[in-house]
């Protein structure tokens, strides 16, 4: 599966008109560092790095189409957006656009489509980078063209079941909600390895870290410690929508990540949550 990538990014000038709208790529860059492992993008372990991502096999470099980097500030109103986009986008299967203006997100089901696209994806790491009404226009269009599309909030809580070329990417990419497989000893995780990771690839650090770690309540100290240290970059405003920070989102998809993998491995144990996790919108 081919992946075109679409973001809005750069330096924004100290003072930027005042008739613009500036943007923010810190996420969009741990995206593609992520995508491609960068060498030493994951750098918690220091000298003690054993180069545990390598063992996974997640380097998708040769799966990416194309990033195409927009300014990060444009004005409120845009002239063209299709022309913005070059106005022919390269042939992909997946388009994922990271916190573009409104009227580039609106014009890309068409423009996507026409490249070959079959599934777009228009994550939100903070409150205001896709707007509800946005949301139901992109979808109105990606049905008429008969593709799929996800919007999740934060891009970590993407979960199969939206469409099945939202299942496909989940799948090749090996991104999304988070799931692990945990091995384990007398009364300590002795192995946790990694099956879907957030975007950003922080679960491959927390579950670095989970070896050890105590099969009780307790071990959320230590999903706590390493997603706020890798870090999750997630906005810390509250969600109107969520009635929580994007960012406590992204911890409450480890806690819960790590509590059905000791499910799975037949322990119970109650993990911090939220009644925001059931207003997650796709």
């Amino acid at each position: 599966m081919k992946l075109l990538i679409v973001y809005c990014g750069g330096s924004i000038p100290p003072r930027p008109d005042p008739f613009s709208v500036t943007f923010d790529d810190t996420f969009a860059e741990r995206f593609i560092r992520h995508l491609v492992n960068e060498e030493g993008y994951c750098n918690g372990c220091g000298a003690l790095c054993d180069h545990c991502r390598d063992t996974y096999g997640i380097d998708f470099t040769a799966d990416i189409a194309d990033v195409i980097q927009l300014p990060s500030v444009l004005p409120y109103y845009l002239d063209d957006p299709a022309e913005l986009l070059g106005g022919e986008l390269p042939p992909h299967e997946a388009t994922v656009a990271i916190n573009v203006h409104q009227e580039v997100l609106l014009a890309l089901p068409e423009l996507a489509h026409h490249a070959g696209s079959r599934v777009l994806i228009a994550p939100s790491e903070a409150p205001e980078w896709v707007t509800r009404w946005v949301r139901g226009e992109v979808r109105k269009a990606c049905r008429r063209l008969d593709m799929g599309c996800a919007f999740p909030k934060p891009f970590c809580s993407l979960q199969p079941g939206i469409h099945p070329t939202v299942d496909e990417f989940m799948e090749h990419f090996r991104i999304g909600y988070p799931r692990l497989h945990l091995e384990l000893g007398d009364g300590y995780i002795r192995e946790a390895r990694v099956l879907r990771s957030a975007p950003c690839g922080n679960t491959y650090y927390v579950a670095f870290n989970l070896k050890g770690a105590p099969l009780d309540a307790s071990v959320a100290e230590v999903v706590a410690k390493y997603w706020h240290s890798f870090p999750c970059v997630a906005s810390m405003q509250v969600d109107r929508e969520l009635g929580e920070t994007v960012l406590h989102m992204g911890g409450f998809m480890h806690y819960r990540a790590v509590q059905e993998a000791l499910a799975e491995a037949g322990v119970t144990v109650e993990l911090p949550s939220s009644p925001a996790l059931a207003r997650i919108s796709a």
